[in-house]
């Protein structure tokens, strides 16, 4: 008997929800403004089983849905704060009425205007007696931000996070931000999305929470992401219940990683375990080309790649430390990270340097146990750990400056004419000069040029200017000149005083 056709789901195109990061300063009332919406707009029943510091979570406003990111404020994490402004549709630009526009501020800003999604302003604190929502317009026109109603088209609300006050209209200035950007997605076709971010559950294992952009999730299909991957055995929504499927605009947890996916990178969907085994074997076919590529650009590169291997507390972090490196380059030379991952520095990341004196090994938030010391000792390998960012990120430099290639680049800054050649012998020759260009300095050595080519070298062993022993002769001015060379000289003969400058 012939076998039946699997049947293809229909594939439909919907309207989806706006996913919407939230930023700004952090004192200028993020949190309170999330934890006031997820109070008052998302359903009791879900409301209670999550926490203030959910990064994630869906909200509804007259009979519509939206996906709220709550994003990082700190400085150091800045790579998480752009991530949150790549995943999503629309941003929210808080900015406080007592205080307006501060240097995070103008951060979450950049970082809003390079993805390029449109995004909305919440002045908020209305409610304080000192708020003064008029200064705060002014602050936010000296940044560029022109508001609607004054010479812009930048939409806003006046908030307050402790009363209410005016989040309706924000929700409602965020909806029709959204419906400008005519947001869809597809059902019937294989979820992907944007990885949020990613940890180690002590007890539950690899987790990662997704924000599905378009596509349908369903379980016993399998997620990957780069290098991880997961079957969907254990899926959650933004609540912590267990669901059987999701959808776009969804944010959902899904736990069971064989390793620790990267924050902001993209998810793909495979049905099954085989399409996950085909997908790898082809993957395997890309990455062996791509290597032999690779290896062929460095057999002509001066370009050199220093090895680096990352343990943090969290993904987050990891995400961070990656961001930073993106400054720490030169000309010469950058990092690779080969290996990251989550806890402290084992002897086994110590192995995975192979030996090669050339890699560094760095911890954040992170210790490092006696036998990954020991071993590092035994290789040579530089492994060090810290607890503060900017001195995480001071080491990397420095390591930088030591490791990188010193190109030798020979300067010429003097040349000078030989006008007579008194005499000559196997040891050298006395000459006398006049220096074109430059200077002839005594700890010069000296190129010699015939007829526009250089045919040898020597070195100064004595030098006068008018019967008199000088340390440098200028341009202009005639000298007298002991050389070491075996080359034999003649008038014309040119002498170029040449620097070995490393750089």
């Amino acid at each position: 008997m012939a076998k039946k056709k699997a049947k293809q789901a229909q594939i439909t195109t919907e309207k989806r929800a706006p996913v919407v990061a939230v930023m700004g300063h952090i004192d200028h009332g993020k949190s309170s403004l999330l934890d006031y919406i997820r109070k008052s707009n998302v359903v009791e029943g879900e409301a209670g089983g999550i926490t203030q510091h959910v990064s994630a979570y869906e909200a509804e406003h007259k009979d519509r849905m939206i996906t709220f990111i709550d994003t990082p404020g700190h400085e150091a994490f800045a790579a998480t704060r752009s991530r949150g402004a790549t995943i999503a549709d629309v941003a929210i630009l808080v900015v406080a009425a007592d205080d307006g526009v501060k240097e995070q501020t103008k951060g979450a800003l950049e970082f809003i205007k390079a993805s390029g999604i449109p995004f909305v302003v919440a002045i908020n604190k209305i409610d304080k007696p000192e708020s003064d929502v008029n200064r705060t317009k002014s602050t936010l026109m000296e940044n560029e931000v022109y508001l609607e109603g004054m010479g812009g088209d930048v939409s806003y609300a006046e908030v307050s996070a402790k009363t209410g006050q005016g989040i309706d209209d924000l929700l409602d200035t965020v909806l029709l931000a959204a419906d400008l950007e005519e947001l869809e997605g597809k059902h019937g076709v294989p979820a992907s999305g944007v990885v949020l971010e990613s940890e180690l559950d002590p007890k539950r294992g690899v987790a990662a929470t997704l924000i599905i952009k378009n596509g349908d999730l369903q379980s016993g299909n399998y997620i990957v992401v780069g290098d991880a991957s997961a079957p969907v055995r254990i899926l959650e929504d933004f609540s912590g219940a267990q669901i059987k499927e999701a959808s776009f605009s969804k944010p959902v947890k899904v736990i069971g990683f064989d390793t620790l996916p990267a924050a902001g990178e993209p998810f793909i969907t495979l049905e099954n375990k085989k399409a996950l085994a085909d997908y790898y074997k082809d993957l395997e076919k890309k990455e062996a080309e791509a290597v032999e590529a690779v290896e062929q650009v460095d057999r002509i590169s001066e370009h050199t790649f220093i090895p680096l291997i990352i343990k943090a507390d969290v993904g987050g972090s990891i995400d961070a430390i990656k961001h930073q490196l993106q400054s720490i380059t030169h000309e010469t030379a950058e990092y690779k990270v080969i290996f990251e991952g989550v806890g402290d520095i084992s002897d086994n990341d110590i192995k995975q340097a192979g030996g090669s004196e050339n890699v560094l090994v760095v911890g954040f938030n992170v210790g490092m146990s006696n036998a990954a010391k020991d071993l590092s000792e035994t290789y040579g390998i530089t492994a060090a750990t810290f607890s503060i960012i900017y001195e995480l990120t001071e080491f990397l430099e420095e390591e930088l400056e030591k490791r990188r290639p010193r190109l030798e680049v020979k300067e010429i800054h003097g040349e000078a004419k030989i006008l007579r050649v008194f005499s000559t012998d196997n040891k050298g020759a006395v000459v006398g000069g006049k220096v074109k260009t430059g200077a002839i300095n005594k700890k010069d050595t000296l190129t010699i040029i015939r007829r526009d080519v250089a045919i040898g070298t020597a070195t100064i062993r004595e030098l006068q200017q008018a019967k008199q022993a000088t340390d440098e002769v200028q341009e202009g001015q005639e000298f007298g000149v002991m050389l070491s060379t075996k080359l034999s000289l003649t008038e014309g003969d040119k002498l170029q005083a040449v620097k070995i400058v490393q750089t």
